[in-house]
């Protein structure tokens, strides 16, 4: 292997892989990125077996070939390196020799055919969808996917069809880990083939909409990610770029038996005045549950928060309440981690009794809902 390689390329490459490869693993090569140089690209391949990244980079390939390295201490050398252009060259002992300017690395690397195989491509139908779409899902779900890996069918990110009011096919991701619930939907192109199980993990999630990121980040146009479900897999492409992930093996729950309905109080707040007050009483709310006490009078919701250690806080919004006044009270984490995922001028917040689970809404869109359990104070 002999390429040529700009060294923005290279470390833009080595950033996608480093959130896959695993760092304390027994398997060294998963630790590793493969380097495969073929054609007119560089070809950078990472896996945990549950999930494989394939990215493409544009490179002068003087001789084709391929050899795995570190993947954290090849990024950090890339990093370093002084010069624009990289040249990076396979030797004797599956080696690999990095130049650039006046700087000259080798490394101890693996025999590519040492590097794990990647996962069959086994889906049939596949959907088109806007990047910033597909993001658009993930960051207002993610939240709310089960921590406890033990929790099958929690664990992971429901994907399904869903037809709107109008009559629009739509995408919705659901996640929910007992406490909480969050769904976000998005139309689409093309066939939503849909697998047995379409739970997706949460490290998967936390790649796409990174990749997602970097890929808006160097075109002034919204790329356009395929995605195809098989019955154990997923794939999610782009131009030259790659994920395949494993899917979970379990069942998600019937959520649409916990959406509450019929809820008769509702509550219009500004979100940014909700977002500064719950940062300031969440500052002495207890380390253990978190929770802060909801007082929703006629025109004021008033939150208070209690800590035997530190003391207590109050702060008080404007609001309008369409319904009766009550309190309740919640974990102020839960409704902080909804409010960073969304962004709106007014939130509502509509609600039953003070244990009943309460249901927050954005009032200019029909695509998005949360639902919170609430706690008892007493």
């Amino acid at each position: 292997m002999d390429l040529y390689i700009d060294r923005n390329e290279l470390i833009q490459g080595l950033s996608r892989v480093q959130g896959i490869v695993e760092r304390r693993s027994t398997n060294m090569a998963l630790s590793h990125v493969l380097l495969s140089a073929d054609g007119e690209c560089l070809r950078m391949t990472a896996t945990d077996t549950m999930l494989s990244l394939v990215g493409e980079y544009v490179a002068r390939i003087e001789t084709e070939g391929e050899l795995t390295v570190d993947a954290q201490g090849f990024f950090q050398i890339a990093k370093s390196l002084p010069a624009q252009t990289v040249h990076l060259q396979s030797v004797a002992g599956n080696r690999l020799a990095i130049k650039s300017g006046s700087a000259e690395f080798h490394m101890v690397g693996l025999s590519a055919e040492d590097y794990p195989p990647l996962p069959g491509r086994d889906e049939s139908m596949n959907l088109q969808i806007p990047g910033s779409n597909l993001k658009k899902l993930i960051e207002e779900t993610i939240f709310a996917v089960s921590a406890d890996d033990n929790r099958y069918g929690l664990n992971g990110a429901h994907w399904e069809e869903i037809t709107s009011s109008n009559g629009e096919a739509r995408i919705r991701v659901v996640t929910t880990d007992g406490s909480r619930l969050a769904y976000s939907e998005a139309s689409y192109d093309g066939d939503f083939g849909m697998g047995r199980r379409m739970l997706l993990p949460r490290k998967a999630l936390a790649e796409i909409r990174k990749l997602c990121e970097t890929v808006a980040g160097r075109s002034e146009n919204d790329a356009i990610w395929e995605i195809g479900f098989g019955e154990r897999s997923a794939t999610f492409s782009t131009t030259g770029l790659t994920l395949m992930v494993r899917l979970i093996d379990g069942d998600f729950p019937d959520y649409r038996q916990v959406l509450p309905n019929g809820l008769k109080r509702k509550v219009t707040v500004d979100q940014k005045a909700l977002i500064d007050a719950l940062r300031r009483v969440a500052i002495v709310a207890s380390d253990r549950n978190h929770s802060v006490r909801f007082v929703f009078e006629p025109d004021a919701l008033v939150l208070t928060a209690q800590n035997v250690d530190m003391g207590d806080a109050r702060e008080e919004i404007p609001i309008e309440l369409d319904g009766e006044p009550m309190y309740t009270g919640f974990n102020v984490r839960y409704f902080q981690d909804i409010l960073s995922a969304v962004k709106s001028e007014k939130l509502e917040i509509h609600m039953g009794e003070s244990l009943d689970p309460c249901v927050v809404k954005l009032p200019d869109r029909d695509d998005c809902l949360f639902v919170v359990m609430p706690m008892r104070l007493d």
